[in-house]
């Protein structure tokens, strides 16, 4: 019995001390996982030629939205977004970013592709705005392929070359590479804004974004 009851003080012994250095280790792994990632350098946004500017190119507010064309509070955004570009005329460069939520809008990646695939006949932007305004019409669609190529119709685009286009793959890695940079940069969201690089608690109002970047342009001088 004794050497029994020394056997298991023994083992006992042991196994407290194994578990004593895991937990050491384990904590020592999570500090060095958190100063490494600490010193990790920041993500930033990366604005090039291949990006879409409205407003002011090259102004010294620059405004980012990571967007998905059947988000329907990225269409409730979007007249205040376009005031604030009207409102900042010579200050502000906007720049619109995809962020397509795939896995609860259907459409969602489509549309993106559809507004890529206007860029390439240099109407970005009037897809972009037609896309939202007739969000309600085409966002539940199982037919929203011919409904955009339609709404290219209208905008006075080839139409042939729009529907082929749809199909381009180099569209497609466009697409993924921004959504990509704004998981990066923390986007979970749509829309998500983004002010000279800083990310923002989307304000209410024309006013309330106005602010910010009288602001932003005030503190850049």
């Amino acid at each position: 019995m004794k050497k029994l009851s020394r056997f298991l003080a023994t083992t006992e012994g042991k196994f407290l001390t194994f578990i004593g250095a895991l937990v050491v280790l384990s904590f020592a792994y999570y500090f060095y996982a958190m100063s490494t990632r600490a010193n990790l350098p920041t993500p930033e946004i990366t604005i090039n030629e291949q990006d879409h500017v409205r407003g002011t190119v090259g102004g010294k507010v620059t405004l980012v939205e990571f967007g998905d064309f059947q988000c329907p509070a990225c269409a409730a955004y979007e007249p205040i977004v376009r005031q604030v570009i009207a409102d900042n005329a010579g200050t502000l460069q906007f720049v619109f970013k995809h962020f397509p939520l795939t896995q609860i809008h259907q459409n969602a990646l489509l549309s993106a592709k559809a507004s890529e695939a206007a860029a390439l006949q240099g109407k970005f932007w009037e897809m972009h705005d037609i896309l939202y305004d007739k969000q309600t019409e085409w966002s539940g669609s199982l037919n929203a392929r011919d409904m955009f190529v339609g709404y290219a119709t209208t905008l006075g685009l080839d139409a042939a070359k729009f529907s082929t286009d749809l199909n381009n793959a180099s569209i497609e890695d466009k697409i993924v590479a921004e959504y990509k940079e704004g998981v990066s940069l923390g986007v979970q969201g749509t829309p998500t804004f983004f002010l000279n690089g800083k990310k923002l608690d989307n304000p209410g109002s024309v006013d309330a974004f106005n602010k910010l970047i009288k602001e932003a342009a005030a503190s850049s001088n």
